[in-house]
């Protein structure tokens, strides 16, 4: 009897771990948004370095310097230099992220998807 119930807990150990492997993409690399008609910045999206800096592409006002995932979120922090400059965190959650394509959300229902940029 313990040798069964030890046999069915290694089998299911064994399974959780393989159903937890699922996607391994890096969130490493440039993601952009493709320019939507009539946009004054052309594409835009960020790069995401492993050492946890962020290089903004067209970003506008939004500089982003460093980033983390937490979890399921990506945590992206920076700096606003419009009319009002201050410091910011833009915290979205991972809905899916793939090789070629990354969709984060917000609290709400912002939705945002972003392209891998092979360099």
């Amino acid at each position: 009897m313990k040798k069964g119930f030890i046999i069915i807990a290694l089998s299911l150990l064994m399974g959780l771990g393989i159903t937890s492997c699922g996607n391994k993409a890096s969130l490493v690399g440039t993601w952009i948004e493709p320019a939507v008609e009539n946009s004054v910045f052309g594409e835009t999206g960020f790069t995401l370095e492993k050492d946890g800096t962020v290089t903004p592409i067209n970003m506008g006002y939004m500089e982003y310097t460093t980033w983390e995932k937490v979890g399921d979120q990506l945590i992206l922090r920076g700096n606003y230099n419009g009319t009002n400059p201050h410091a910011f965190a833009d915290t979205m959650w991972i809905d899916e992220i793939t090789e070629e394509k990354l969709v984060l959300k917000d609290f709400g229902n912002y939705s945002v998807t972003y392209q891998r940029k092979v360099e």
